[in-house]
């Protein structure tokens, strides 16, 4: 338990890095001399580095250790933050940005079969939903503290803040993981091997539009919460953290769903629980009460999908070679912040065409594409797998 949260913290780092933004964006445009929309490139760049780069550097470290290949990772990750807190210009952000995107999706792609392989098989989803622990935490306390933060001292101090957690973190996983010797080389041929397999092809696709839907809303919650219900910065700032507590309920359960029920059937819940939440979120965006509701539920079913999707992918990929755990991995962590990367770029296009309260009709669209696809990813072999891997 104590090694896994070595990683916890990684990613309690890297998702202060990726989701404060939320709270900060308006901040930053207004520095920078760019609209909100335009700033929600910050969110599309991170989330693209991380789809592009994630694979081809997971199919380069994959043949090292994985404990100093996350070490390393970590401290691109810091650099690459400290980049962002001191950056001169809009570009020089995005650069920033791009650096420690490229460094979080290999971190997860490498740092999930790590987890996995700390604990008995049947407990595999859970130790993934102990590392993704840390993105929600994230939610709960750095985002909210980070944009509280942002707002009395300046949107530097937060990526300040985040550049250090990301060298505690490589310094504690160069204590506590061990060290597992070189490993298996992952080409980025036997990766893309893995796309012509229709169940975890269409996982990848369930992954990222499923997943990324939320994006297209919460990248810019913010203004909607302000524009619709009328919520000031201390208003959104609650909302962000009750938002955050809503995804740890979320991920915690989808991990442990995930081991006891199979981890189709929660996939398959937790799609259609976004679909409803987006729903109300269009139908609640003018009421401050009602749109508070919707959003706690919402955060459940926001994390409730992102460990069974990653569990399901390495199980689907188990018994396929050298590596193919960790290339199976490292595809979804790619197809996550694809589905990122769409949903934010789709969302700012519609908030500068018809406003934020607008954005929800990007996420259901989404999700229900999401929904058409999912039964796909259950085929007679899949099942098989799933049982063996996850179950």
């Amino acid at each position: 338990m104590t090694r896994l949260l070595s990683l916890t913290l990684a990613a309690f780092a890297i998702g202060i890095s990726e989701f404060v933004l939320v709270g900060l964006l308006p901040t930053i445009a207004a520095e920078t001399g760019v609209s909100v929309g335009a700033a929600g490139l910050l969110v599309t760049a991170y989330a693209l580095a991380i789809t592009v780069l994630s694979p081809l550097l997971t199919s380069w470290f994959s043949r090292f250790d994985s404990r100093w290949v996350l070490v390393a990772l970590m401290g691109a990750f810091a650099i690459g933050n400290t980049l962002v807190a001191t950056a001169a210009g809009f570009a020089a952000l995005l650069a920033g940005r791009v650096l420690a995107g490229a460094a979080h999706g290999t971190v997860f792609a490498i740092g999930a079969p790590a987890a996995a392989a700390l604990v008995p098989r049947e407990k595999a989803s859970r130790a993934i939903s102990l590392v993704f622990l840390g993105l929600t935490v994230a939610m709960v306390v750095g985002v909210p503290l980070g944009t509280v933060l942002g707002n009395a001292v300046g949107w530097r101090a937060t990526f300040v803040v985040v550049a250090v957690l990301g060298g505690l973190s490589a310094a504690a996983i160069a204590a506590l993981i061990p060290s597992t010797g070189a490993g298996e080389a992952v080409s980025l041929r036997g990766q893309l091997a893995l796309l012509r397999d229709r169940p975890l092809a269409l996982t990848y696709v369930v992954t990222g539009l499923g997943f990324g839907a939320t994006f297209a809303v919460f990248t810019y919650l913010e203004p909607l919460l302000s524009e619709g219900a009328g919520y000031n910065a201390t208003g959104v700032t609650i909302l962000l953290l009750l938002f955050g507590a809503a995804t740890v309920v979320g991920n915690l359960a989808g991990g442990a769903l995930a081991d006891r029920r199979g981890t189709g059937p929660v996939i398959h819940v937790a799609l259609v629980g976004l679909a409803v939440c987006f729903t109300g979120v269009l139908l609640s965006a003018t009421s401050a009460v009602a749109i508070a509701i919707t959003v706690a539920v919402w955060g459940v079913f926001a994390f409730l999908i992102s460990p069974p999707l990653q569990a399901h992918a390495v199980a689907l990929a188990r018994g396929r070679g050298a590596g193919a755990e960790k290339a199976a991995s490292g595809l979804n962590i790619a197809a996550f912040n694809a589905g990122i990367a769409l949903a934010s770029w789709a969302g700012g296009v519609v908030l500068e065409a018809a406003g934020a309260t607008s954005t929800p009709w990007v996420a259901l669209v989404l999700v229900l594409l999401a929904l058409a696809v999912s039964p796909g990813i259950i085929s007679a072999r899949a099942r098989g797998a799933v049982r063996e891997g996850v179950s």
